[in-house]
């Protein structure tokens, strides 16, 4: 897959290089010529711009890119400058560092709904949850273990968990299930809870929408999310 990182600080470097190493392609970009030179030859391309810069903003492969991850941190207002510009210019998915509640107050009112806390989540962390498409969340238990939390394919809804083979077919054990409830914040911008569903039956229905914490072999998981 292909990645824009904006932000080379220590966060976007670690998550940019990371993401080479797992074998996507990476620009990264940053406004400090220093941390670019650092950076170009650990990832695919590295270029020096001012993220607020319409012109400059545009004559990046927006299109093409499977995500925009905005790690901008030690400057909220560039941060949210750059995240309108990147809006503007339609990008598919845009996933936004946080540094306080009122700026992911201002981003939730833009309509972004994907955020990453650089003090309680590793850029590894994060690198893992962009490596498998559809995969929300992931926890690197060992080289060959993981614990993923995947949406649910359209294909399991309405169904219950004994009407999937996940062990005998797949290999690999539903944990539990993560549903989105919405509710207003202060200024009336829809805000997402996610609501833990506690330990699955065999009757479990799954609904569309839902979210499945699934745990297995890194390969099993990779063809049960590829299927």
């Amino acid at each position: 897959m292909k990645f824009i990182v904006f932000g080379l600080g220590n966060y976007g470097a670690a998550l940019s290089s990371k993401l080479v190493v797992l074998g996507h392609e990476v620009i990264g970009i940053d406004r400090k010529l220093e941390l670019v030179e650092k950076l170009n030859h650990q990832i695919t391309h590295a270029i020096a711009m001012d993220a607020t810069s319409p012109d400059a903003i545009k004559g990046l492969p927006l299109k093409d890119v499977d995500a925009v991850i905005n790690t901008i941190g030690e400057d909220e207002g560039v941060n949210i400058m750059a995240t309108a510009l990147l809006l503007q210019s339609g990008v598919k998915r845009i996933i936004c560092r946080v540094t306080s509640p009122l700026q992911q107050t201002v981003l939730e009112a833009m309509n972004i709904k994907e955020f990453v806390y650089p003090e309680g989540d590793s850029a590894e962390r994060m690198a893992y949850k962009l490596d498998l498409k559809g995969v929300t969340d992931s926890f690197k238990i060992s080289d060959k273990f993981k614990l993923i939390e995947v949406e649910l394919p359209k294909r399991y809804a309405e169904k219950k968990i004994m009407d999937i083979d996940f062990l005998g077919k797949y290999h690999i054990q539903p944990v539990t299930i993560v549903r989105e409830m919405q509710s207003r914040n202060v200024l009336g911008t829809v805000r997402t809870t996610r609501v833990v569903q506690g330990v699955l039956t065999p009757d479990t229905v799954l609904q569309r929408g839902d979210k499945l914490l699934l745990f297995g072999d890194v390969v099993n998981l990779e063809r049960f999310m590829e299927e």
